[in-house]
C-alpha cells in the first residue's frame, strides 16, 4: 500500500460520508406510510435534550475531522485519535434509537464506514503503519 492509495482511501471514506449527508436532499426511497410510522416513534434518549446531542455531535465531528487530518498526514496522533474516535462513537449508536434511511443513503454509509475501517486497518497494519511510526525514511 503506498501512501498516495492510502490517502485515496481516506479521500474516499469523506467523500462517501459527505455524500449519505447530501442524501437528504434527494426523494426518500420509502413509503409514506413508513415514514408516518418513524415519526411516531418517541425521541431516543440522546434526542430528547437538543443540546446534548448538538454537543456530543459537534465535538464528535471535531475530534474526527482533526483525526482525519492527522491520518492524512501521517501522524501517529492521528491514527491514535482516529481509531479512539472511532471506538469511542460505537456506543453511541445505542443511544440513537431506530433509524429510517433510504436505500441510497444506507449504500453510502455503509460504503464509507466500509472504507474508514480499511483507513483505520491499513495505518496500524501496512507499509502505512511503518512511515507513521517513523521506521521508514519519508518519501513520496
Amino acid at each position: 500500500m503506498t501512501i498516495a492509495r492510502f490517502r485515496l482511501f481516506l479521500i474516499a471514506s469523506a467523500t462517501l460520508s459527505i455524500a449519505a449527508i447530501a442524501t437528504v436532499f434527494l426523494p426518500d426511497g420509502y413509503s409514506q406510510a413508513l415514514a408516518d410510522a418513524y415519526a411516531s416513534e418517541p425521541p431516543p434518549w440522546l434526542f430528547k435534550k437538543e443540546g446534548i446531542a448538538t454537543g456530543v455531535g459537534m465535538a464528535a465531528l471535531a475530534i474526527t475531522v482533526v483525526g482525519f487530518a492527522g491520518l492524512f498526514l501521517l501522524k501517529r496522533w492521528g491514527r491514535a485519535l482516529s481509531l479512539g474516535i472511532t471506538v469511542l462513537c460505537l456506543p453511541l449508536y445505542l443511544l440513537t434509537g431506530p433509524t429510517l434511511s433510504s436505500p441510497i443513503e444506507a449504500m453510502l454509509t455503509d460504503a464509507s464506514t466500509l472504507a474508514w475501517g480499511a483507513c483505520l486497518a491499513l495505518a496500524y497494519c501496512s507499509p502505512v503503519a511503518a512511515r507513521i511510526e517513523g521506521r521508514v525514511a519519508p518519501g513520496p
